[in-house]
């Protein structure tokens, strides 16, 4: 209903518009009305023939030629019929013309192909418009979808990621240390209720993940003799991150770290918050015999996932930067949160 009042506002509109510009020297408002009448309702009969018919069976066929023959046809078939119909009316005088004019009849009889050739232009251009932007959106919308899968993909690959490593460090713990493995379990059931309860939204408090990041950090360095040091300090100040985003480069900093008795081996990392720009650095020691940023980029669930992650959420609001330089493995990340 919406539309067909969009429609018959339009055609009023433009039945106005044409009157006052088209017939403007026609003294006689009766005439001026009648002929209004006559150019509106052609252009109205060609635009719909095209909008209708004519331009859906092409874009369900896609053949060029045939939609130009058929408007053709339709063009002078709809040109001729009211040709005729002027005659007619002008023969028998059924409406009286009060004015004179230096064109006769048979000239104006002409005019109808033009005329009725503007209503088969507008209604083809419009239709083309509009079926592009209907594709458009449906590509975004699909686009959308795919992304949105793609997502929950990535993100379910970090949960078995994470749990083998955790494990890892309570198997450690159950050797040396039984009452202290209980602590560690509690703390990794701990971790996953975050995962399970916290993270099926696109989006989690920043607050939460970083003290997930913080008792996972704390976890992890039971396990490694590596020098560990983290520095978190970062007002949230009701800011959001995607879940799990950071937890990657922890796991890999932990899993890589070199265990070189001939030097300190280290773990650092750092998180500062500065006017809703998170930034994030993390190094870590790499062993001497091994090129790391090849392990990282060929073991790791852990990098290519989380750049496709800030790909499909973060478009154009991140900077990630990695680098290898004098065994020690670098990573930044520079990131606009939500708020």
């Amino acid at each position: 209903m919406r539309r067909f009042l969009l429609h018959v506002s339009f055609w009023l509109g433009f039945f106005f518009i044409w009157n006052q510009i088209t017939y403007f020297y026609i003294s006689d408002k009766g005439n001026r009305l009648y002929f209004s009448a006559l150019d509106v309702s052609l252009i109205l009969c060609a635009f719909y023939g095209i909008y209708a018919y004519l331009m859906p069976r092409y874009f369900k066929h896609k053949n060029v030629t045939k939609l130009l023959v058929l408007s053709l046809i339709y063009l002078i078939l709809l040109a001729g019929g009211y040709a005729f119909v002027m005659k007619l009316f002008l023969n028998h005088m059924l409406v009286p013309i009060h004015f004179n004019f230096s064109w006769n009849y048979t000239d104006l009889q002409y005019n109808r192909f033009f005329i009725a050739l503007l209503g088969l232009l507008g209604g083809g251009a419009l239709k083309l418009a509009l079926d592009r932007v209907n594709t458009q959106r449906r590509l975004n919308e699909m686009e959308k979808a795919n992304s949105l899968a793609e997502l929950t993909y990535l993100k379910a690959q970090l949960n078995p990621h994470f749990l083998f490593n955790s494990l890892n460090s309570l198997y450690t713990q159950l050797d040396f240390d039984l009452p202290q493995a209980k602590v560690t379990l509690v703390t990794i059931a701990d971790l996953l209720r975050y995962q399970l309860y916290e993270c099926s939204a696109d989006f989690v408090p920043l607050s939460k993940e970083l003290i997930h990041l913080e008792n996972y950090f704390n976890l992890q360095r039971i396990r490694t003799e590596a020098t560990t040091i983290l520095n978190v300090k970062a007002d949230s100040n009701d800011l959001t991150i995607s879940p799990l985003l950071l937890m990657p480069f922890v796991e890999n900093a932990f899993k890589h770290v070199s265990d070189d008795d001939n030097r300190e081996n280290i773990i650092q990392i750092d998180i500062q918050l500065t006017d809703g720009k998170l930034h994030f650095y993390c190094m870590n020691t790499a062993p001497v015999k091994e090129h790391l940023s090849a392990t990282y980029n060929s073991t790791g669930i852990g990098l290519q996932n989380v750049r496709q992650r800030l790909e499909l959420l973060y478009s154009n609001k991140y900077e990630l930067t990695t680098k290898e330089l004098d065994n020690k493995y670098y990573i930044y990340l520079n990131l606009i949160l939500n708020q």
